[in-house]
């Protein structure tokens, strides 16, 4: 898709959803398929969501409930456990992603903020032990690529 049409896109998702949901597909050795929202901050005033691991549906299935919680007014904050986001006593925890990856990672979002700036968080799911990803013994998605992006 070429960059107007995409930027037409984004645009009309935001306006008729709040949110734009965008997947990129590593085709890196080692690189991990990761989605995230644009439109969070423009119409919740809320970080964007990323996302690493999880097949297309899925990730956009939960970054919805992200948007539906949002249009509810809650609020995502970094470093805490939220449980608000997955069914059952499964709770996810959000880190913000560190400035200097927003054009890498997040280079859609930054071209259609146009320079302004917004906020991210990529937000980590506990394996089936409750256990994230920097603790011992975490045993679910590979989570590497994710936290370089992290404070």
């Amino acid at each position: 898709m070429n960059p107007v049409a995409q930027r037409e896109e984004i645009a009309d998702h935001i306006q008729t959803y709040g949110w734009h949901c965008l997947h990129v597909f590593s085709n890196e050795a080692g690189g991990q398929n990761f989605s995230y929202t644009i439109g969070f901050e423009a119409s919740y005033g809320a970080p964007e969501i990323v996302v690493f691991g999880l097949e297309r549906d899925k990730a956009h299935a939960l970054l919805n409930e992200c948007a539906d919680l949002l249009k509810g007014g809650h609020a995502f904050k970094p470093d805490v456990e939220d449980a608000h986001v997955l069914a059952g006593d499964y709770k996810v925890v959000f880190k913000s992603v560190r400035a200097e990856m927003f054009t890498e990672y997040l280079g859609t979002a930054v071209r259609y903020y146009q320079g302004k700036p917004f906020a991210a968080m990529v937000m980590f799911l506990p394996d089936s032990e409750h256990r994230y990803p920097w603790q011992a013994g975490y045993d679910y998605i590979s989570t590497e690529e994710a936290l370089t992006l992290v404070c």
